[in-house]
């Protein structure tokens, strides 16, 4: 069995930022939750929704379910997926309820965050596609009977997206330096890597299947040897001379400067 690029493994520092968006979350809804019952949900832009007269029942419900299922997921913050889930039926709620503009920015940031969770690695393109075209049904569907409305939301939403992406490509250009050629202690590899910044072709190098999958579970997990070991059917001993053996191919001295070294290429 070797590496599975799709094996999600998730440690406290890579569970902080979840958290504390639960967190985040759980404040509003607790305020939500709170101005349904103080303000009452019987006015516009309520009484204006495809749930009216449902929404007394219907916005208070999903407001009080999500307070507590934020509450809930402090407690098992390894289910991610929860915390998406979450996400996405608060979306459904506030377009559907007369709150379009708020509904769309949580909805691109579901996505953003799920991109940047590594969930949209492998088939970008497609996930982009459903995640849109989910979108714009939901506000299709929503001001069906304007045609203006459709095409301002559409267009809003494509601007918040635009701002992500160029937000995006200015911060990974701004931020670069951090692992541009980072000088690596150690001593001479024993073979020629090409420019930093630039594609590494592991196969090309001639590493075994076990030797690259070692590279993966160093760049993408925090799994001590032994736990290598179980995934990959072998020995502890066995990982420890195969990283021996990496240690010496890149001339670095331990698996902190390899993985120092290897994130600073594309590495396929």
């Amino acid at each position: 069995m070797f590496y599975n690029k799709n094996v999600r493994t998730y440690t406290k520092k890579k569970l902080k930022p979840y958290k504390i968006l639960d967190i985040l979350g759980m404040i509003f809804a607790a305020i939500g939750t709170f101005n349904n019952f103080y303000q009452g949900v019987d006015h516009p832009p309520f009484t204006e929704s495809f749930f009216y007269p449902y929404t007394n029942i219907l916005v208070p419900a999903i407001n009080i379910f999500t307070l507590a299922a934020t509450i809930v997921y402090l407690f098992i913050p390894n289910q991610v997926w929860f915390l998406f889930f979450l996400y996405l039926l608060e979306t459904i709620n506030l377009i559907f309820t007369g709150f379009p503009v708020v509904g769309i920015t949580l909805y691109i940031n579901f996505f953003a965050f799920f991109c940047a969770g590594g969930y949209a690695k492998s088939h970008f393109k497609i996930k982009f596609a459903i995640a849109a075209v989910i979108l714009i049904s939901m506000i299709s569907f929503e001001y069906r009977n304007s045609l203006t409305d459709i095409i301002y939301y559409v267009a809003f939403a494509s601007f918040e997206m635009g701002c992500y992406f160029l937000l995006y490509f200015m911060l990974q250009e701004r931020l670069s330096f951090l692992f541009k050629d980072v000088d690596v202690p150690g001593f001479a590899p024993e073979i020629s890597l090409p420019q930093k910044g630039s594609v590494l072709n592991l196969k090309e190098m001639g590493l075994s299947e076990r030797q690259i999958s070692c590279i993966h579970y160093t760049l993408s997990t925090n799994f001590n040897f032994k736990k290598i070991a179980e995934e990959l059917i072998t020995s502890e001993s066995t990982i420890k001379k195969e990283m021996q053996y990496l240690y010496k191919l890149f001339g670095v001295k331990n698996r902190e400067l390899l993985r120092l070294l290897l994130v600073q290429y594309t590495i396929v």
